[in-house]
């Protein structure tokens, strides 16, 4: 029996969860959402999570330096991180982290999917 996938949405509200768990649940991906980068680091630790899609605004206020914590602890957790505003200094800081996709997410759904998609299968392998 094949073990279904989690996917970890880290979001201050629930905007992009609302919006792509009937997607994630029809790929028969299980889906948790968190607010905060506690629990974040919480159920990164505890749990089986096989990608992170992580709003780069969550309210802890932590900036990039959450990403390294979170690859300390699982270095090889694909990690998606979303935000609402193109800033090319951002994104250069964020890519630097090893993260595996950066989504500006005025740029449409179609290609954080995409990503999800790739994220888990190479979480899977």
């Amino acid at each position: 029996m094949e073990e279904c996938q989690t996917l970890l949405i880290a979001e201050p509200g629930k905007d992009l969860a609302t919006t792509l768990v009937p997607w994630l649940s029809e790929k028969g991906y299980t889906v948790k959402t968190v607010d905060s980068i506690k629990d974040v680091l919480m159920t990164v630790q505890g749990e089986k999570i096989h990608a992170l899609v992580m709003d780069v605004c969550l309210p802890d206020n932590m900036g990039t330096e959450v990403i390294s914590i979170i690859k300390s602890l699982r270095r090889d957790l694909p990690i998606i991180v979303t935000t609402d505003e193109n800033n090319p200094q951002l994104e250069s800081s964020i890519r630097q982290k090893g993260i595996f996709y950066y989504h500006v997410k005025s740029f449409g759904m179609d290609e954080l999917m995409l990503a999800i998609n790739n994220a888990m299968a190479r979480s899977s392998r």
